[in-house]
């Protein structure tokens, strides 16, 4: 059989350069489906366990989005917070589209609220097995490396909370590993059209959530022109047009938006457009965040301006190693290092072989970890689950290469194997020491016991005796126990929606904030504060024929209220804390004027505490408790308000 140079330039066609063809093939095939089918099966039951004993919605504000967008067509272009198109979420529509359109058909239930993000998870386990297998050409050695990889990500406890959340994570995530395993197709097999598929993959993952999309690109842009067949003029116009598709396929959804006829403002804009909002994550996460605030709140501020109060730690290059993060992201981070050094060691020495794998996953890992480690702002530690794949792809790569190479009796592999087995091991019961999580007792001795035993054992025994199947066994504990022990914990806790941590359990829901003022805003935040079924009621009853029932501080408080009024458009001004530019007094009086908004619910004056309303959003409170008149307090403590018949005063 004829079979294709597999050096850097040249691609590599078809699985059968790899293998004869015939029966031994095909059951190696059969075993990898069977591998990789329990590894989406780990993967399911981690994701969705427990889920129909939960009551919650997850994070309120999407589900009230994509409450909205199932009954409305341009709601669900746009990402309207409301039905009445005031102000969108601040995520493109696209994140939430396959959970609008389960709860346009079945409503609002745990299943249309977490499944759409839980499936994207499970998938992103098989594009990952995928992706790393068709690194290495569907060879033995990268079938045995692409089981473990997807193991990993599988069992990884931030990957795990956000996806038992409806934040839009997971299926960003998805987009990214389905462009990287199109782009190694691509590499391999010397195809443009795998290539424009990638770009426009992440292109999508740009309409789900923005830039973040982007985090990966330079990677891929750099393995392409290394390893791509070919001259360095033919490769620079194969990566041009990819840009080309990439900005075609991310401008889709703004110029959707633009062309609706009656669009919203854009949440978390200055202006109310896509491009502002674009502007305005980069201006957050490039700038310092403000010192200048002063007085007794000035810490609780600054540790929300840079995230610090949802457990991410300050910027600087070992903010993925302490603290919080630590247990959640870092737990093979050394490991993949080690396993990304000894795969490049190894195709050096042995001169053949594809390192695009290598390079791939390593510029994956590096840019998450330049990002997430040096970015201002607001850095939520789930954040970092798109890191994941790269380190679980380098680290079983590392292990593979690693044991091969001992059961051929190099010295190679022997050193290789037990730099990693120290560094797994040593690295997660460092982790297990310093955790603020519950832990069971029993979790940190049993992980050193594995390693110590793991390390005895690769100098003492023989790759082929029975030493073998225990010393794997060994290694997967030392490896793998810890973060699985997080994982299926995470199973067992209600998590907090707005900031999903795996193992929550210990742990206090905001850091640096007092536990008074920090329970309250949970409660805000999450979506959890009680609704008032006679207000709703009273509401519902005396709309008449405005166009909102009725306006609030913000999307914080909308959106349980949405959700408990099947959907009705309720105004949330200034969006999702208060702090947009809308509606300024003047816009607000003129639409009760025109009759489309009549009741406003407020805090009483001079209360400190007001759901995170400002700007805005403040001035049309305090104007509505002067000209407005009250008709009732609530069970909540906020008053009431009837415009009707005040726009004019």
């Amino acid at each position: 059989m004829r079979t294709e140079p597999a050096d850097h330039g040249a691609p590599v066609r078809a699985a059968a350069s790899d293998q004869t063809p015939g029966r031994p093939g095909r059951a190696a095939f059969s075993w990898w489906w069977a591998g990789m089918t329990a590894c989406l099966a780990i993967a399911t039951v981690l994701r969705v366990w427990h889920h129909a004993a939960d009551t919650g919605t997850g994070n309120a504000y999407y589900t009230a989005t994509a409450l909205s967008m199932s009954g409305d067509w341009t709601s669900f272009l746009s990402g309207s917070l409301d039905t009445g198109h005031f102000i969108t979420m601040d995520k493109p529509a696209p994140a939430l589209w396959p959970s609008a359109i389960l709860i346009g058909i079945f409503g609002v239930h745990w299943a249309t609220v977490f499944l759409p993000t839980a499936l994207a998870g499970v998938a992103s386990v098989l594009m990952l097995g995928l992706a790393v297998r068709e690194a290495g050409g569907d060879s033995p050695a990268a079938r045995a490396a692409a089981l473990p990889a997807a193991l990993g990500l599988a069992l990884s406890p931030v990957n795990v909370a956000i996806e038992r959340d409806n934040n839009p994570d997971a299926l960003l995530l998805l987009t990214m590993l389905t462009g990287a395993w199109l782009l190694l197709r691509a590499l391999r097999r010397d195809r443009v059209r795998p290539l424009l598929g990638a770009a426009a993959v992440i292109g999508l993952g740009f309409d789900v959530k923005y830039l973040e999309a982007f985090v990966v690109v330079p990677a891929m842009a750099l393995t392409w022109l290394l390893f791509a067949a070919g001259p360095v003029r033919r490769r620079l116009v194969r990566l041009a047009a990819a840009g080309a598709a990439l900005a075609a396929v991310s401008a889709v959804w703004p110029l959707v938006f633009r062309l609706l006829p009656d669009r919203p403002w854009v949440g978390n804009s200055t202006d109310g457009t896509v491009g502002n909002r674009i502007g305005q994550i980069l201006s957050q996460h490039l700038s310092e965040p403000d010192t200048q605030v002063k007085g007794p709140g000035a810490v609780i501020i600054h540790a929300f301006q840079t995230g610090q109060a949802f457990h991410a730690g300050e910027a600087g290059p070992g903010r993925l190693l302490s603290g919080v993060l630590a247990d959640q992201i870092s737990w093979w981070l050394p490991l993949a290092l080690v396993g990304a050094v000894t795969m490049a060691y190894d195709l050096r020495r042995r001169g053949d072989g594809s390192p695009a794998g290598l390079v791939l996953w390593t510029g994956w890992a590096v840019c998450c970890w330049a990002v997430f480690s040096f970015m201002q702002g607001v850095l939520h530690p789930y954040y970092t689950s798109l890191m994941a794949p790269a380190l679980a792809a380098l680290a079983a790569g590392g292990l593979v290469t690693a044991w091969r190479a001992w059961r051929r009796g190099r010295a190679f592999g022997a050193v290789a194997l037990i730099a990693q087995i120290a560094v797994a091991g040593g690295w997660s019961a460092w982790v297990l020491h310093d955790t603020t999580a519950h832990r069971p007792g029993w979790l940190l001795p049993v992980v050193l016991a594995a390693a110590a035993l793991a390390l005895l054992s690769v100098p003492l025994s023989r790759p082929l005796t029975w030493a073998g199947p225990a010393l794997a066994a060994l290694t997967a504990v030392a490896v793998l126990a810890a973060p699985a022990v997080w994982s299926a914990k995470t199973t067992e806790q209600r998590l907090l929606g707005i900031n999903p941590l795996a193992n929550q359990g210990g742990r206090y829901g905001l850091a640096v904030v007092p536990p008074q003022i920090g329970n309250a805003i949970i409660g805000v935040i999450s979506g959890s504060q009680r609704v008032d079924p006679a207000l709703l009621g009273f509401l519902q009853a005396n709309r008449g024929s405005a166009r909102w029932l009725v306006a609030v501080p913000s999307g914080l408080q909308s959106a349980p209220m949405a959700i408990a009024a099947g959907g009705a458009p309720i105004m949330a001004m200034g969006g999702f804390d208060g702090s947009n530019p809308t509606p300024t007094l003047p816009q607000f009086r003129r639409l009760v004027a025109k009759g489309e908004i009549r009741f406003i619910l407020t805090a009483p004056p001079g209360r400190g505490f007001t759901g995170f309303g400002s700007g805005p959003s403040i001035a049309v409170s305090m104007w509505a408790l002067k000209a407005c008149r009250m008709v009732r307090p609530t069970a909540t403590g906020l008053l009431l308000l009837d415009c009707q018949g005040a726009g004019s005063r």
